[in-house]
Protein backbone atom coordinates (compact mmCIF):
# COMPACT_ATOMS: atom_id res chain seq x y z
CA UNK A 1 0.00 0.00 0.00
CA UNK A 2 1.59 3.51 -0.92
CA UNK A 3 2.80 5.50 1.98
CA UNK A 4 2.40 9.46 1.53
CA UNK A 5 4.57 11.49 4.71
CA UNK A 6 3.26 14.62 4.11
CA UNK A 7 6.19 16.05 6.55
CA UNK A 8 8.80 15.03 3.95
CA UNK A 9 6.93 15.22 1.31
CA UNK A 10 7.54 11.49 0.25
CA UNK A 11 5.61 8.80 -1.15
CA UNK A 12 6.54 5.18 -0.49
CA UNK A 13 6.02 2.03 -2.89
CA UNK A 14 6.52 -1.67 -2.41
CA UNK A 15 7.49 -3.75 -5.46
CA UNK A 16 7.67 -7.45 -4.64
CA UNK A 17 10.08 -9.85 -6.98
CA UNK A 18 8.07 -13.34 -6.94
CA UNK A 19 8.82 -16.32 -8.45
CA UNK A 20 10.00 -20.27 -8.00
CA UNK A 21 13.21 -21.24 -6.43
CA UNK A 22 16.51 -19.92 -7.60
CA UNK A 23 14.78 -18.31 -11.03
CA UNK A 24 16.91 -15.17 -10.68
CA UNK A 25 14.90 -12.86 -7.44
CA UNK A 26 17.96 -12.41 -5.44
CA UNK A 27 20.26 -12.29 -8.43
CA UNK A 28 17.74 -9.28 -10.14
CA UNK A 29 18.11 -7.07 -6.87
CA UNK A 30 21.84 -7.97 -6.83
CA UNK A 31 22.35 -6.18 -10.43
CA UNK A 32 20.31 -3.68 -9.47
CA UNK A 33 22.05 -2.35 -6.30
CA UNK A 34 25.27 -2.56 -7.94
CA UNK A 35 24.09 -0.38 -10.50
CA UNK A 36 26.10 3.07 -10.49
CA UNK A 37 23.24 5.28 -12.03
CA UNK A 38 20.96 4.36 -9.03
CA UNK A 39 21.88 6.22 -5.84
CA UNK A 40 20.76 6.71 -2.27
CA UNK A 41 20.77 3.43 -1.85
CA UNK A 42 20.02 2.28 1.48
CA UNK A 43 20.93 -1.62 2.82
CA UNK A 44 20.30 -4.68 1.64
CA UNK A 45 19.70 -6.99 3.89
CA UNK A 46 19.89 -10.86 2.61
CA UNK A 47 18.86 -14.14 4.66
CA UNK A 48 20.02 -17.26 2.79
CA UNK A 49 19.77 -20.93 3.60
CA UNK A 50 21.32 -24.39 2.29
CA UNK A 51 18.41 -24.69 0.09
CA UNK A 52 17.71 -21.37 -0.88
CA UNK A 53 19.31 -18.26 -1.41
CA UNK A 54 16.99 -15.99 0.09
CA UNK A 55 15.01 -17.24 3.45
CA UNK A 56 12.98 -14.19 4.02
CA UNK A 57 13.48 -10.76 1.99
CA UNK A 58 16.24 -8.56 0.38
CA UNK A 59 15.03 -4.72 1.10
CA UNK A 60 16.70 -1.96 -0.55
CA UNK A 61 15.03 1.72 -0.94
CA UNK A 62 15.98 3.89 -3.09
CA UNK A 63 15.40 7.40 -4.33
CA UNK A 64 13.68 7.70 -7.58
CA UNK A 65 13.13 11.71 -7.79
CA UNK A 66 9.87 13.38 -7.45
CA UNK A 67 6.51 13.21 -9.05
CA UNK A 68 4.11 16.33 -8.44
CA UNK A 69 6.48 17.59 -5.72
CA UNK A 70 6.42 14.56 -4.12
CA UNK A 71 9.48 12.21 -3.55
CA UNK A 72 9.40 8.52 -4.85
CA UNK A 73 11.01 5.82 -2.69
CA UNK A 74 10.92 2.12 -3.98
CA UNK A 75 10.97 -0.83 -1.39
CA UNK A 76 12.28 -3.80 -2.74
CA UNK A 77 11.68 -7.17 -1.71
CA UNK A 78 11.62 -10.94 -2.52
CA UNK A 79 10.25 -14.18 -1.68
CA UNK A 80 12.06 -17.36 -0.59
CA UNK A 81 10.89 -19.70 -3.94
CA UNK A 82 10.16 -23.17 -1.58
CA UNK A 83 7.32 -24.22 -0.72
CA UNK A 84 7.41 -24.76 2.59
CA UNK A 85 8.63 -20.85 3.21
CA UNK A 86 4.64 -20.52 2.05
CA UNK A 87 3.79 -17.74 4.92
CA UNK A 88 6.59 -15.97 4.80
CA UNK A 89 5.89 -15.14 1.00
CA UNK A 90 2.04 -14.64 2.49
CA UNK A 91 3.46 -11.71 5.04
CA UNK A 92 6.15 -9.96 2.24
CA UNK A 93 3.23 -9.70 -0.10
CA UNK A 94 1.00 -7.88 2.65
CA UNK A 95 1.03 -4.25 1.74
CA UNK A 96 2.34 -4.89 -2.11
CA UNK A 97 1.92 -2.08 -4.71
CA UNK A 98 3.75 -4.28 -7.20
CA UNK A 99 4.85 -7.33 -8.35
CA UNK A 100 7.60 -8.49 -10.91
CA UNK A 101 7.06 -12.01 -11.53
CA UNK A 102 10.27 -13.92 -12.40
CA UNK A 103 9.77 -16.49 -14.68
CA UNK A 104 12.69 -19.38 -15.11
CA UNK A 105 12.19 -19.32 -19.20
CA UNK A 106 14.04 -23.08 -18.84
CA UNK A 107 11.91 -25.47 -20.82
CA UNK A 108 11.98 -27.71 -17.77
CA UNK A 109 11.24 -25.34 -15.10
CA UNK A 110 7.57 -24.17 -16.86
CA UNK A 111 5.52 -26.11 -14.39
CA UNK A 112 7.23 -24.85 -11.63
CA UNK A 113 6.20 -21.45 -13.34
CA UNK A 114 2.59 -22.13 -13.46
CA UNK A 115 2.29 -23.17 -9.81
CA UNK A 116 4.52 -20.29 -8.45
CA UNK A 117 1.99 -17.64 -10.20
CA UNK A 118 -0.92 -19.45 -9.36
CA UNK A 119 0.62 -19.35 -5.63
CA UNK A 120 1.11 -15.84 -6.15
CA UNK A 121 -2.57 -14.88 -7.39
CA UNK A 122 -3.66 -17.09 -3.97
CA UNK A 123 -1.67 -15.11 -1.62
CA UNK A 124 -2.24 -12.03 -3.05
CA UNK A 125 -6.28 -12.77 -2.71
CA UNK A 126 -5.20 -13.44 1.30
CA UNK A 127 -3.75 -10.21 1.21
CA UNK A 128 -6.90 -8.17 -0.38
CA UNK A 129 -4.86 -7.78 -3.15
CA UNK A 130 -6.43 -8.01 -6.66
CA UNK A 131 -4.33 -9.99 -8.59
CA UNK A 132 -6.25 -8.08 -11.44
CA UNK A 133 -5.22 -4.78 -10.86
CA UNK A 134 -2.28 -4.85 -9.23
CA UNK A 135 0.50 -3.31 -11.17
CA UNK A 136 2.56 -6.64 -12.67
CA UNK A 137 5.47 -7.43 -15.34
CA UNK A 138 6.55 -10.67 -15.78
CA UNK A 139 10.72 -10.77 -16.35
CA UNK A 140 11.55 -14.01 -18.70
CA UNK A 141 14.58 -15.16 -17.36
CA UNK A 142 17.50 -17.03 -18.19
CA UNK A 143 17.05 -16.52 -21.80
CA UNK A 144 21.03 -16.52 -22.48
CA UNK A 145 20.99 -20.76 -21.52
CA UNK A 146 20.24 -23.35 -24.02
CA UNK A 147 16.77 -25.18 -23.96
CA UNK A 148 14.68 -22.21 -22.97
CA UNK A 149 10.99 -22.41 -24.35
CA UNK A 150 9.75 -20.09 -26.60
CA UNK A 151 8.15 -16.53 -25.33
CA UNK A 152 4.85 -17.93 -26.91
CA UNK A 153 5.09 -21.15 -25.00
CA UNK A 154 5.47 -19.19 -21.84
CA UNK A 155 2.75 -17.09 -22.28
CA UNK A 156 0.77 -19.78 -22.92
CA UNK A 157 1.56 -21.09 -19.68
CA UNK A 158 1.23 -17.90 -17.52
CA UNK A 159 -1.41 -15.76 -19.79
CA UNK A 160 0.41 -12.63 -18.84
CA UNK A 161 -2.77 -10.45 -20.64
CA UNK A 162 -1.77 -7.00 -21.27
CA UNK A 163 0.66 -6.94 -18.08
CA UNK A 164 4.41 -5.75 -19.76
CA UNK A 165 6.97 -9.13 -20.60
CA UNK A 166 10.44 -8.46 -20.10
CA UNK A 167 13.26 -10.89 -21.33
CA UNK A 168 16.20 -11.07 -19.39
CA UNK A 169 19.43 -12.45 -17.91
CA UNK A 170 19.63 -11.61 -14.37
CA UNK A 171 23.18 -12.95 -14.44
CA UNK A 172 24.99 -10.56 -17.06
CA UNK A 173 22.31 -7.87 -16.03
CA UNK A 174 20.47 -7.94 -19.36
CA UNK A 175 17.02 -6.85 -19.34
CA UNK A 176 17.27 -6.34 -14.88
CA UNK A 177 17.00 -2.13 -15.27
CA UNK A 178 14.60 -2.40 -18.06
CA UNK A 179 12.27 -4.25 -15.21
CA UNK A 180 12.37 -2.08 -12.85
CA UNK A 181 11.55 0.23 -14.73
CA UNK A 182 8.27 -1.58 -16.16
CA UNK A 183 7.68 -1.84 -12.91
CA UNK A 184 7.50 1.27 -11.19
CA UNK A 185 5.95 2.81 -14.23
CA UNK A 186 2.86 0.74 -13.80
CA UNK A 187 2.87 1.68 -9.95
CA UNK A 188 2.73 4.89 -10.46
CA UNK A 189 0.27 4.77 -13.20
CA UNK A 190 -2.04 3.07 -11.34
CA UNK A 191 -1.35 5.75 -8.44
CA UNK A 192 -2.36 8.99 -10.80
CA UNK A 193 -5.50 6.34 -11.72
CA UNK A 194 -6.24 6.64 -8.48
CA UNK A 195 -6.68 3.02 -8.84
CA UNK A 196 -7.57 0.66 -5.36
CA UNK A 197 -6.52 -2.35 -5.70
CA UNK A 198 -8.27 -3.62 -2.26
CA UNK A 199 -10.45 -6.75 -2.56
CA UNK A 200 -13.13 -5.80 0.07
CA UNK A 201 -15.10 -9.17 -0.09
CA UNK A 202 -11.99 -11.09 1.25
CA UNK A 203 -12.09 -11.24 5.30
CA UNK A 204 -9.84 -9.13 7.04
CA UNK A 205 -6.26 -9.45 7.74
CA UNK A 206 -4.83 -11.29 10.71
CA UNK A 207 -1.73 -11.82 12.11
CA UNK A 208 0.05 -14.84 10.00
CA UNK A 209 0.56 -18.49 10.65
CA UNK A 210 4.36 -18.65 11.11
CA UNK A 211 4.08 -22.44 11.97
CA UNK A 212 6.42 -24.79 9.85
CA UNK A 213 4.64 -26.65 7.19
CA UNK A 214 3.80 -29.78 8.26
CA UNK A 215 5.68 -32.72 6.50
CA UNK A 216 8.87 -30.97 6.13
CA UNK A 217 11.93 -32.45 7.58
CA UNK A 218 13.47 -29.89 10.42
CA UNK A 219 17.22 -30.16 8.91
CA UNK A 220 15.47 -29.25 5.30
CA UNK A 221 15.37 -25.49 6.63
CA UNK A 222 18.73 -25.04 6.38
CA UNK A 223 20.78 -22.39 8.71
CA UNK A 224 19.93 -18.85 7.78
CA UNK A 225 22.80 -16.69 7.11
CA UNK A 226 22.73 -13.45 7.51
CA UNK A 227 24.42 -10.42 5.79
CA UNK A 228 23.80 -7.02 5.39
CA UNK A 229 25.50 -4.53 2.68
CA UNK A 230 25.45 -0.78 2.62
CA UNK A 231 26.52 1.62 0.24
CA UNK A 232 29.76 2.16 2.00
CA UNK A 233 31.50 -0.81 3.72
CA UNK A 234 29.35 -3.92 2.00
CA UNK A 235 30.66 -6.25 0.07
CA UNK A 236 31.58 -5.13 -3.51
CA UNK A 237 29.54 -6.62 -6.30
CA UNK A 238 30.88 -6.00 -9.37
CA UNK A 239 28.97 -3.71 -12.13
CA UNK A 240 26.80 -5.47 -13.97
CA UNK A 241 26.09 -5.00 -17.73
CA UNK A 242 22.07 -3.89 -18.26
CA UNK A 243 20.20 -3.94 -21.85
CA UNK A 244 20.70 -0.85 -24.20
CA UNK A 245 17.37 1.51 -23.87
CA UNK A 246 16.40 0.55 -27.48
CA UNK A 247 13.26 -1.43 -27.24
CA UNK A 248 14.26 -3.89 -30.28
CA UNK A 249 17.72 -4.85 -28.77
CA UNK A 250 18.35 -8.24 -27.66
CA UNK A 251 18.11 -8.28 -23.95
CA UNK A 252 20.97 -10.86 -23.47
CA UNK A 253 22.79 -9.18 -26.22
CA UNK A 254 26.66 -9.58 -25.52
CA UNK A 255 27.71 -7.26 -27.39
CA UNK A 256 29.55 -3.39 -26.49
CA UNK A 257 25.48 -1.68 -26.23
CA UNK A 258 24.25 -4.41 -24.06
CA UNK A 259 27.34 -3.76 -21.55
CA UNK A 260 26.50 -0.52 -20.53
CA UNK A 261 24.07 1.00 -17.92
CA UNK A 262 21.46 2.96 -18.85
CA UNK A 263 22.54 6.36 -18.54
CA UNK A 264 19.01 7.59 -16.80
CA UNK A 265 17.77 4.36 -15.75
CA UNK A 266 14.35 5.82 -14.51
CA UNK A 267 14.41 9.08 -17.06
CA UNK A 268 10.66 7.54 -18.43
CA UNK A 269 9.15 7.05 -14.90
CA UNK A 270 10.16 9.45 -12.35
CA UNK A 271 8.65 13.32 -13.52
CA UNK A 272 10.38 15.88 -12.10
CA UNK A 273 8.97 18.62 -10.03
CA UNK A 274 8.72 21.26 -12.58
CA UNK A 275 7.45 18.96 -15.04
CA UNK A 276 3.99 20.22 -15.43
CA UNK A 277 2.45 17.01 -17.72
CA UNK A 278 1.64 14.95 -14.29
CA UNK A 279 -0.96 15.90 -11.72
CA UNK A 280 -1.49 13.51 -8.71
CA UNK A 281 -3.84 14.13 -5.85
CA UNK A 282 -1.91 13.08 -2.57
CA UNK A 283 -4.31 13.91 -0.59
CA UNK A 284 -6.37 10.72 -1.30
CA UNK A 285 -4.70 8.77 -3.89
CA UNK A 286 -6.97 5.83 -3.46
CA UNK A 287 -10.87 7.59 -3.00
CA UNK A 288 -14.10 6.24 -4.01
CA UNK A 289 -17.51 6.42 -3.11
CA UNK A 290 -18.43 4.18 -0.56
CA UNK A 291 -21.18 1.74 -1.99
CA UNK A 292 -22.41 -1.53 -0.54
CA UNK A 293 -19.29 -3.49 -2.25
CA UNK A 294 -16.67 -1.27 -1.32
CA UNK A 295 -17.56 0.35 2.23
CA UNK A 296 -16.36 4.00 3.45
CA UNK A 297 -12.42 3.68 3.75
CA UNK A 298 -11.49 4.24 7.65
CA UNK A 299 -8.98 6.18 9.13
CA UNK A 300 -5.87 4.42 8.67
CA UNK A 301 -3.80 3.04 12.09
CA UNK A 302 -0.07 3.48 11.42
CA UNK A 303 0.53 2.22 15.18
CA UNK A 304 -1.56 -0.60 14.59
CA UNK A 305 0.36 -2.42 11.85
CA UNK A 306 3.47 -1.28 13.24
CA UNK A 307 2.31 -3.58 16.20
CA UNK A 308 1.45 -6.27 13.47
CA UNK A 309 4.61 -5.95 12.30
CA UNK A 310 6.46 -5.91 15.11
CA UNK A 311 4.44 -9.39 16.40
CA UNK A 312 5.08 -10.81 12.77
CA UNK A 313 8.85 -10.45 13.23
CA UNK A 314 8.80 -11.86 16.75
CA UNK A 315 7.23 -14.82 15.36
CA UNK A 316 9.52 -15.11 12.42
CA UNK A 317 12.44 -15.33 15.16
CA UNK A 318 10.55 -17.10 17.00
CA UNK A 319 10.24 -20.21 14.38
CA UNK A 320 14.01 -19.45 13.30
CA UNK A 321 14.97 -20.21 16.80
CA UNK A 322 13.11 -22.97 17.36
CA UNK A 323 14.39 -24.36 13.88
CA UNK A 324 17.85 -23.57 14.82
CA UNK A 325 17.40 -25.41 17.87
CA UNK A 326 16.78 -28.62 16.19
CA UNK A 327 19.26 -28.62 13.82
CA UNK A 328 21.66 -28.22 16.81
CA UNK A 329 19.80 -31.49 18.49
CA UNK A 330 20.11 -33.56 15.09
CA UNK A 331 23.78 -32.74 14.59
CA UNK A 332 24.08 -33.94 17.98
CA UNK A 333 22.60 -36.81 17.28
CA UNK A 334 24.42 -37.33 14.07
CA UNK A 335 27.32 -37.18 15.79
CA UNK A 336 26.80 -39.46 18.45
CA UNK A 337 26.20 -42.32 16.18
CA UNK A 338 29.47 -42.04 14.14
Amino acid sequence: MVLINKAINEVTVKLVYYGPGLCGKTTNLEKIYANPKLDNKGKMISMSTETDRTLFFDFMPMELGTIAGQKVRVQLYTVPGQVFYDATRKLVLRGADGVVFVADSQASMQDSNRSSFENLKTNLRINRIDPDKIAIVFQYNKRDLPNVASVEEMSAVLNPGDAPIVEASAITGAGVTATLRAAVAKILDNLKNKVDVTLYEEPALTAPDMTQKSGVAHHSAGTPKLSMKSEHGRTPIPPAPAPAPAVDHPPFDTGEAAAQFDEDPFGDVAVAEEEPAVHVDFEDPFAMPATADAPEPVAHDHHADLEAMLANASALVASLEAALERARENVRIIETRI
